[in-house]
């Protein structure tokens, strides 16, 4: 009995498979594309399915990305005329080219530092060199915005757009470590260009699960990179110097390198929910990085647009802890229905220390109600630290306290925030009370 012929059933089957998918029409398809002949059984069948194999997938590499049917003369008499495979590439194209004009203003920061010696005083360390992220703040002021601990103790500060393999020397404008942000300019009026525009913050905070992309030079490369994911959580974070204030943990990938990049909310629009500065480096965790919300951003920039420095993060000059003990509340005399926390230590060197008192329980701040757990609303089902709000004090402004002092309660305790000068902390001085 002879064998039946494999190049039939092979061709048959592709013919078949094509007429279903709606690429082929039994009327298109060429009359001598049926059939591949072979001089015998097995040998033959070998033959021709290898020459269909490569002949097909040959079509598949020319048709990717095409945008045109591809026409039979292209293909070979022996080929069935496919429609072009369609992929996002042309799209993707567009959209890189929308996003192009803010991309171009991430900058890498290239720093020569000399940091001090901490174990020997009398000299310092080795000079080294390390890079960074920055991105374009202001144009029309040429201002420039990274983190503090990129440039801190710099000799030298060269930033470079994408794109392009000079260097410029930058100045350092203004640096507040204790907010982990620095304002650069270049004098050269060339960086300038008109394709340089400014990225511009959110004015709020992004929700939780909110799209982010993360844009900077990490360490493994040294062209740009751009990582993405969501808004985790947004909480109090431990800065450098300041102790903790405000910060948005994200999952979008954040490296060495990446300090000081800008973490886009809306990368076609420009706009910036964000920037990097760390990330958890432990080793029980994953993709835990912190970027600087605007309110921090704003902060900064308003000291310096006012003073034309940055003075700091105002602290009220006392300590306090959480209140959550029944029978710890029903000692202090506070009243059914009423939370707070209790003041635990005063700095002796601060006017607070005169006029405040251990034991005094702070039930309101800028009347805002604080939970015995020393948390304030920050929006619907989200909570931060009672810091929060007195972070986003300046030097001078005037806080307002209520207080509860042996089952009484006292409103309207303003308290104006100033810095010392022989140490970091800033103290506070009351201004009046009444009862």
């Amino acid at each position: 009995m002879p064998l039946p012929s494999c190049s039939n059933h092979f061709s048959n089957c592709i013919s078949a498979a094509s007429r279903r998918a709606g690429h082929l029409s039994p009327q298109a398809r060429p009359p001598h594309s049926s059939t591949i002949h072979s001089s015998s059984g097995r040998s033959g069948c070998s033959e021709a399915g290898r020459n269909s194999s490569v002949k097909y997938s040959q079509t598949r590499v020319h048709m990717e990305g095409a945008d045109d049917l591809l026409q039979p003369e292209e293909l070979g008499e022996d080929q069935p005329v496919l429609p072009a495979v369609l992929t996002p590439k042309a799209s993707a194209v567009r959209a890189v080219k929308k996003n192009d004009w803010a991309l171009r203003s991430v900058l890498k920061v290239f720093v020569v530092k000399v940091d001090p010696n901490y174990a020997q005083p009398w000299q310092k360390c080795p000079q080294r060199s390390s890079s960074g992220s920055a991105f374009v703040l202001d144009t029309e002021q040429r201002i420039i915005i990274t983190n503090a601990h990129v440039v801190a103790n710099a000799v030298t500060v060269y930033v470079r757009r994408p794109g392009n393999p000079k260097k410029w020397r930058s100045q350092v404008l203004c640096m507040g470590k204790q907010s982990d942000l620095a304002l650069l300019t270049v004098p050269e009026d060339a960086f300038w260009g008109d394709d340089l525009r400014p990225l511009v913050f959110l004015k709020e905070v992004p929700e939780l699960q909110g799209p982010i992309s993360v844009a900077g030079y990490p360490v493994g490369g040294d062209s740009l990179s751009i990582t993405k994911g969501i808004v985790s959580r947004v909480s109090m974070v431990r800065y450098s110097q300041s102790g903790r204030l405000l910060g948005i943990q994200i999952d979008a990938a954040i490296n060495p390198g990446n300090s000081g990049g800008p973490a886009f909310a809306d990368m076609q629009g420009g706009k910036v929910a964000g920037v990097a500065f760390s990330k958890n480096v432990s080793s029980s965790t994953d993709n835990i990085g912190y970027i600087i919300p605007y309110p921090i951003v704003e902060h900064f920039l308003s000291e310096y647009r006012t003073a034309g420095a940055y003075q700091g993060v105002c602290s009220p000059g006392f300590y306090t802890q959480p209140m959550e003990n029944p029978a710890q509340q029903q000692y202090l005399k506070v009243p059914e229905g009423a939370s707070g926390c209790v003041v635990v230590k005063l700095e002796p060197s601060t006017e607070a220390a005169q006029h405040l008192q251990v034991a005094d329980v702070i039930l309101e701040v800028e009347g805002t109600p604080i939970a015995a757990d020393e948390s304030v609303q920050f929006r619907d089902d989200e909570r931060v630290d009672y810091s929060h709000v007195i972070s986003l004090k300046h030097v001078g402004d005037d806080l307002n306290l209520k207080i509860l002092r042996q089952g009484e309660v006292r409103r309207g305790a303003q308290i104006r925030a100033g810095r010392m000068v022989a140490a970091a902390w800033l103290c506070v001085a009351v201004l009046g009370a009444q009862q």
